[in-house]
């Protein structure tokens, strides 16, 4: 349906350099339910800010027709141009026209993002993503010895900007490989350019493996930094998981949200050059933060935006009169980044039916 009332596609500086992308799969996307009476979705990944399908939820949509439904949205790149936000709502409205009953809610990831949100007349909290990454899975662990200068966390893509840590001697890497999406041609480039540094994700030099989160906690608190050099994307859920296990970071000027987490005595932000990068991570050569101290900060940002949305699922459970209290049901619902990646859309009709 939203195909149908896509009006806005300019070519993008940064959008060009990633490869396209298959069509949205009819029977699985990445959400989380936060309620089934009243519905009320978490959706991210929705689509990008060409305003292209990237997921969708049209079964879930048809299934409720007109009930009041609920779809918080996150927006995984940066979406902050006026021209963008008035187009995207287009999209929103004709969704409306045809169920009246949804209403959505913009998650936004900056002031700005919130600001031009609300000018154009949508519903928007500014609540950024990086506070739904549990901190369960990512913490210090002080017994393990510091092996790695730094660590960059972040799939082979040109945004990321891996060529900027090139003069970093004793670097590590972490990467995420969709093979659907992801350039193997550039994979192979990376480990070429970069083959003096250690590949977390082929130990002792084997072939690929997906790290689970307790592996890529072990991984990071072996490392004395944590890397962050894309200028734009969106909030980089990387960043937060750096800060969670006590590494302060180094980081370019970026655009996204990334920043919002941030507390200027635990990150430096560094020149967008490969010795700009190596220069300012000198500084933790010898001595970083504790790391305790990092993540106790971390933390009290992260409750500031997750106590925002709880609130905003709150008031709407006042105005649904369901008389509970939303803040006492969080810990049981809460999992990490509240979204499964492909969860079943039938699964889900059949959980709604049985309301």
């Amino acid at each position: 349906m939203l195909r149908n009332f896509i009006r806005y596609r300019p070519r993008s500086r940064v959008m060009n350099w990633l490869r396209p992308l298959p069509p949205p799969d009819p029977e699985h996307a990445p959400y989380g339910i936060i309620s089934r009476d009243p519905p009320i979705f978490y959706h991210p990944y929705w689509i990008d800010d060409q305003l292209i399908p990237r997921s969708s939820l049209e079964p879930i949509y048809r299934h409720l027709g007109n009930e009041r439904a609920y779809f918080l949205f996150n927006w995984f790149w940066q979406m902050e141009a006026p021209k963008k936000i008035k187009a995207y709502r287009d999209i929103e409205e004709a969704h409306q026209a045809q169920y009246p009953g949804h209403r959505f809610i913009h998650l936004c990831n900056t002031t700005r993002q919130f600001q031009h949100f609300g000018d154009a007349g949508l519903d928007a909290v500014f609540c950024n993503q990086n506070c739904l990454v549990d901190e369960n899975l990512f913490h210090p662990l002080p017994d393990i010895e510091k092996k790695f200068e730094a660590v960059y966390d972040g799939r082979f893509i040109n945004y990321k900007r891996h060529h900027l840590a090139s003069q970093i001697s004793n670097l590590a890497l972490i990467y995420d490989y969709l093979p659907t999406v992801d350039s193997k041609m550039k994979v192979t480039q990376l480990k070429e350019q970069f083959h003096k540094a250690h590949f977390f994700n082929h130990p002792e030099g084997g072939p690929y493996q997906r790290l689970s989160y307790e592996e890529i906690n072990l991984c990071l608190n072996r490392c004395r930094a944590g890397l962050c050099l894309s200028g734009v994307e969106g909030a980089m859920y990387a960043s937060i998981q750096y800060l969670l296990a006590g590494l302060p970071v180094i980081t370019t000027h970026s655009e996204g949200g990334r920043d919002v987490m941030f507390d200027e005595r635990f990150v430096l932000v560094a020149p967008a050059t490969p010795q700009g990068i190596a220069d300012t991570l000198s500084q933790y050569r010898h001595e970083t933060p504790p790391p305790t101290l990092i993540r106790q900060r971390t933390l009290e940002l992260m409750n500031i935006h997750r106590q925002r949305l709880i609130r905003l699922v709150q008031s709407i459970y006042d105005t649904e009169g369901t008389g509970r209290d939303f803040s006492q049901e969080w810990p049981k619902l809460f999992f990490n980044k509240l979204y499964h990646p492909r969860k079943n859309h039938r699964e889900t009709i059949a959980e709604l039916a049985n309301r």
